[in-house]
């Protein structure tokens, strides 16, 4: 069975910035959105998620704020228009790197 970890590592900054595109959310939720959204073949541990966070509003991309829900405080992710721009810079470059590696796939199929 090949190994994915690293795509998916590469692809972690791409879809978390994805799903806070839509609205803000707290780390479970982003966790849930990711998996939903993937059908199930994306799953993202919550620990990987807040070494991103850290980066992400270190750089200023994504800002976040306390809210209390049921006598316990959840922390909400904002996305930034520094992340915007950031999040369409990743996804250009995603899309260029997956036509060319779908392009040398379909060239090499040719040839078998």
């Amino acid at each position: 069975m090949p190994n994915t970890d690293n795509f998916k590592r590469g692809t972690v900054e791409l879809t978390v910035l994805s799903v806070l595109s839509q609205k803000d959310m707290y780390g479970y939720e982003i966790v849930k959105a990711v998996s939903e959204k993937s059908g199930g073949l994306f799953s993202l541990p919550l620990g990987t998620l807040y070494p991103v966070f850290y980066r992400f509003s270190e750089n200023g991309y994504i800002s976040d704020y306390d809210v209390i829900v049921n006598k316990r405080l959840r922390k909400y992710y904002h996305l930034e228009e520094k992340g915007r721009e950031y999040y369409k810079e990743l996804l250009t470059e995603y899309r260029k790197i997956s036509r060319g590696v779908d392009m040398i796939l379909k060239a090499v199929e040719e040839n078998e």
